[in-house]
C-alpha cells in the first residue's frame, strides 16, 4: 500500500506577505538558477526539467487535492528527472520546487522517512539561501515552523530539527542522509 504526503509551503510562509503569481517556469527560472548556484558553485543540471502548471494540466500529473508539487526522480536511469509544481504565489512556487529539488538531486532512498527528512533538509538549505541572498525578495516572507502533521513530513521535521539542535548543519543533514550516517528511519 502506497500512501501519499504532501510537502506544505504555506507553513514556511508569513501569513498576509502575498508574492507574486508565476504561471510559467520561465518566470522563476532566475532565481532558482541563483539560489542553485549560490549552493552548488554550479550551473543548474541540465537532467533536471521544471513545468509550472494551471490547476487542470497538474491534476493530470497528480490528482490529489492537497499535493502541489510532484517529482519524478530517473537519476538513476541516467535521464531528465522532471519536478511538476501547482503554479501559484511566487513564495509557494519556490519553497515547493527547492523540496521537491531535494527528492531529485541524488537518486531516491530507499526508506521513505529517510527520502522525506533528505528532502526536508535540503529544502532547509533552500530556504536558508533564499533568505540570506534576499532571492526573488522572498527574505522577509520565509518562516521556520513545524509543518502538517501528516505522521511522515511533521516527523522527518521534527528529526531534522533535533539534528540541527545538536549542531548539524542542515547541509551536514542531507548529506549525512545520503550516505547513510543518519537514519530517520532507526531513530523512529
Amino acid at each position: 500500500l502506497h500512501r501519499e504526503y504532501h510537502f506544505e509551503p504555506d507553513s514556511f510562509l508569513k501569513p498576509g506577505r502575498e508574492t507574486p503569481f508565476v504561471g510559467k517556469a520561465e518566470e522563476v527560472q532566475e532565481f532558482i538558477e541563483q539560489a542553485f548556484e549560490s549552493i552548488f558553485h554550479q550551473s543548474f543540471p541540465k537532467d533536471i526539467r521544471v513545468s509550472l502548471c494551471s490547476p487542470e494540466e497538474f491534476r493530470n500529473i497528480a490528482p490529489h487535492p492537497s499535493t502541489i508539487g510532484l517529482s519524478i526522480n530517473r537519476s538513476t536511469q541516467r535521464l531528465i528527472s522532471d519536478i511538476f509544481i501547482l503554479n501559484g504565489s511566487l513564495g509557494r512556487v519556490l519553497l515547493t520546487f527547492g523540496h521537491e529539488l531535494g527528492h531529485v538531486l541524488t537518486p531516491t532512498l530507499d526508506n521513505s522517512h529517510d527520502e522525506e527528512a533528505k528532502a526536508y533538509a535540503f529544502s532547509y538549505v533552500w530556504m536558508k539561501t533564499i533568505q540570506e541572498l534576499n532571492i526573488a525578495g522572498l527574505q522577509n516572507v520565509i518562516v521556520t515552523e513545524n509543518p502538517a502533521p501528516n505522521g511522515l513530513h511533521d516527523k522527518a521535521f521534527t528529526f531534522i530539527q533535533q539534528l540541527w539542535q545538536q549542531g548539524k548543519t542542515y547541509w551536514e543533514i542531507y548529506c549525512n542522509l545520503l550516505n547513510r550516517e543518519e537514519s530517520f528511519a532507526m531513530a523512529i
